[in-house]
């Protein structure tokens, strides 16, 4: 009888140890990404999270009519200063649409974790924080953006244009042509809120050593930056 308790209770703190499931991380993005930061300490899974984000990207990709996306590849290549030139085959375009979901959540989940290791292990010194860590939070987090995707996906089909986000470029009247509406155009309100949740979750990930202001104010930031420097190669290409 001792046996079998003994056994139950190293089972029973093998599984807390283990963590929460996946669905819970989830919804916990959504609604405590402070506490999920905590829960990343002890285990910090990342690779099923990213692949399941992927494989909803490339399901919407699917559903996109091609239509679409020659339409934005026309209007890439007009604001790019070559209002004649011919789009690439839909084919083509269809296969790059394809290999950029299948790409574009794993490269930048490196990229983005790589740069959260400079910022909160060399700069506000949380030694003890892994990269593997940041990789877990970022891949958990990019479930807003996900969510925001599903949400703009119906918008986008309605007003034939699949570059449309929900964002403070919707405020302009016209379409952007200045770094000011490029750098508008560029800020979601989705990436604004993914941006709040990863503060909070490496908040948590440092055990409170790193405040949740100042974590959601750093990644707020640096995200920001990146929209500037997209805005700025838009209007250099313009």
């Amino acid at each position: 009888m001792n046996e079998q308790m003994e056994r139950y209770e190293s089972v029973e703190s093998a599984e807390q140890s283990s963590g929460p499931g996946l669905v819970q991380r989830v919804i916990a993005v959504f609604t405590s990404p402070t506490q999920l930061g905590d829960w990343l300490r002890l285990s910090s899974p990342w690779f099923l999270v990213l692949a399941l984000v992927t494989v909803v990207g490339l399901v919407l990709t699917f559903l996109v009519p091609v239509d679409l996306i020659v339409a934005a590849a026309k209007e890439q290549i007009e604001a790019g200063g070559r209002p004649g030139a011919a789009a690439p085959s839909a084919t083509l375009l269809r296969s790059f649409a394809f290999g950029g979901a299948l790409l574009a959540p794993l490269v930048g989940a490196l990229v983005v974790a790589g740069v959260l290791y400079v910022i909160f292990n060399l700069i506000f010194g949380q030694s003890e924080t892994t990269y593997k860590q940041h990789l877990s939070a970022v891949s958990h987090v990019f479930w807003i953006s996900l969510l925001g995707s599903l949400i703009t996906f119906p918008l986008q089909l309605a007003k034939q244009d699949i570059q449309l986000k929900l964002g403070f470029g919707l405020l302009l009247p016209d379409d952007p042509s200045s770094f000011v509406g490029y750098f508008l155009a560029g800020i979601s309100l989705f990436g604004l809120w993914a941006a709040v949740a990863l503060g909070a979750v490496e908040s948590g990930l440092s055990a409170g050593k790193v405040s949740l202001g100042k974590a959601a104010t750093a990644i707020v930031g640096l995200y920001l930056v990146f929209a500037a420097l997209g805005a700025a190669l838009k209007g250099l290409g313009s």
